[in-house]
């Protein structure tokens, strides 16, 4: 299961991240959520959700002795983690990197996300 963007259709209302932050931590801080939007206002002036790809094989993990279908589940990663993900879809904030866990198999996200720019895929 992933989540799949069309950023055509992000409104950039910011919904997602705060659900994120919300449902994980108790409090609302998007930057402390594991879904950023990104506005390109010089090009395209389109909303991009980004997030973890949840990649088959994780780089994010490479040289670690983890379990891949463990950290998965983890919402809280550690930075070196986010250097080595090669899509940028992990979240820093402070020391800590935000991780899509997709909410354990209930996306909140996709839930709030009133535009479809956010849907689940399998």
């Amino acid at each position: 299961m992933r989540i799949k963007v069309d950023a055509n259709k992000c409104s950039g209302c910011h919904l997602c991240e705060m659900v994120c932050s919300l449902s994980h931590l108790g409090i609302i801080h998007p930057e402390r959520s594991a879904i950023r939007i990104q506005k390109d206002d010089l090009q395209t002036s389109l909303n991009t959700p980004w997030l973890c790809k949840q990649c088959k094989i994780m780089k994010c993990l490479d040289g670690e002795k983890d379990v891949p279908a463990r950290e998965r589940k983890k919402f809280i990663w550690s930075t070196q983690r986010a250097e080595r993900c090669p899509f940028n879809g992990l979240n820093v904030f402070g020391e800590q990197a935000y991780h899509c866990d997709l909410c354990l198999g209930n996306p909140q996200c996709v839930k709030v996300c009133t535009s479809g720019a956010l849907t689940l895929s399998t």
